[in-house]
């Protein structure tokens, strides 16, 4: 493997700018594989310019995934993986693309094997391929940069947490996101804008990542605005470079409970996953402002969390109290409700909700304001 294209200390080589996808095929061969394996949708590899991988004898291609896919599309990939045993993977597309491409690489095809790897810590996963590239074609899940995937099975959401989630090497070139739908668009730019937000405030957050999480809001909050109507390669560039620094950011800190609450808005509701996050953020947002002090988590006291809340409402420069109402707007003019009941969530929904939301334990526990169950169901009617 190419000594300048290895992963340093987790962190993988990005190659950034327009023009970068141009030189993938060169990439490639540069760690000189004898078998490649290609997660990516079919369509999603024409519109990229890599049709011609599904006819190489030197690549497989894995498309028998979904959006937000399940673990059996996870295990079908690796059952794949098993046959060909590749030595280089590549995920292309969307979030969901590259989180299968790092399941695929790193964990056994057998599902009991996959769920306690899954479940209990990564005590059995399988040899997997040595390299693993990851090209996104959206601007928002930062999963290029990041160490974690997310899969369904059934009801259960799992985290993979590994360090062979990380890419040895991400291809991040903004002219990809040219051909991306504006509904996916969207919602990619809405689930990086909470990823910069919720790191901010996020428990685990440290100097370094504040600081990529701040440049990501500011990178975000003026493409935001004006609607995502400016398409314009500069701006593509903008949304590309912000999303990967939030996912920077997030591979510190993770994220909280706006991430927590989204899973069950679209696992059972359908909602595209960043819109729910900025759905989330809403009454999360206004719930940390108003019981930071009774309810703080974070050990760095109230006044810190409250610098947090105070630093993202002044990147729309706006008063604390003012941030729900503008990021409800900014949802609605985005095309988008502000309201849980526009999605289908029914009133007598809501603890089911609440409890769904808590029991992702590890992304609500991760929240600097501790989520009292009661609280938070009031919380939730406000914006029902």
């Amino acid at each position: 493997m190419p000594d300048d294209l290895s992963v340093l200390d987790g962190t993988p080589k990005v190659l950034f700018g327009a023009g970068e996808a141009d030189r993938l095929d060169a990439l490639v061969a540069r760690y000189e594989p004898e078998r490649v394996l290609v997660v990516a949708t079919e369509r999603g590899l024409e519109r990229a310019g890599f049709g011609h991988w599904r006819t190489s004898p030197g690549h497989r291609v894995f498309s028998a995934f979904r959006p937000n896919p399940d673990l059996t599309d996870v295990l079908a990939g690796c059952a794949l993986r098993d046959g060909w045993q590749p030595d280089l993977v590549v995920g292309l597309g969307g979030g969901s693309a590259m989180d299968v491409a790092k399941m695929v690489r790193a964990l056994p095809a057998d599902g009991d094997a996959a769920r306690a790897c899954l479940g209990a810590g990564p005590a059995q996963l399988a040899a997997g391929a040595g390299t693993l590239i990851l090209v996104p074609t959206t601007s928002g899940t930062g999963s290029e940069v990041t160490q974690f995937a997310t899969v369904f099975d059934g009801e259960r959401k799992y985290s993979f947490d590994h360090p062979l989630a990380a890419a040895t090497c991400s291809v991040v070139d903004p002219q990809l996101t040219a051909t991306c739908p504006a509904e996916v668009m969207t919602s990619c730019a809405m689930d990086a804008l909470c990823h910069a937000v919720e790191s901010l405030w996020a428990r685990r957050s440290d100097d370094s990542s504040r600081a990529l999480a701040l440049r990501a809001l500011h990178g975000l909050t003026g493409p935001l605005a004006n609607g995502l109507k400016d398409t314009s390669l500069p701006v593509r560039e903008q949304l590309a470079r912000s999303a990967m620094e939030a996912g920077r950011a997030i591979n510190v800190t993770r994220t909280t409970a706006a991430h927590a609450f989204a899973y069950r808005l679209t696992s059972h509701h359908g909602v595209p996953h960043g819109v729910a996050c900025l759905v989330n953020l809403q009454w999360l947002y206004a719930y940390n402002t108003q019981h930071v002090e009774t309810h703080c988590d974070d050990t760095r006291g109230a006044a810190h969390v409250r610098s947090q809340l105070g630093t993202v409402a002044a990147a729309w420069g706006l008063e604390p109290d003012r941030v729900p109402g503008h990021l409800g707007r900014l949802l609605s003019d985005l095309g988008w409700s502000p309201r849980l009941s526009d999605y289908g969530l029914a009133e007598h929904d809501l603890p089911s909700y609440v409890a769904a939301g808590l029991g992702s334990t590890a992304r609500a526990a991760n929240n600097p304001v501790r989520l009292d169950e009661s609280l938070v169901l009031m919380a939730l009617r406000a914006i029902h």
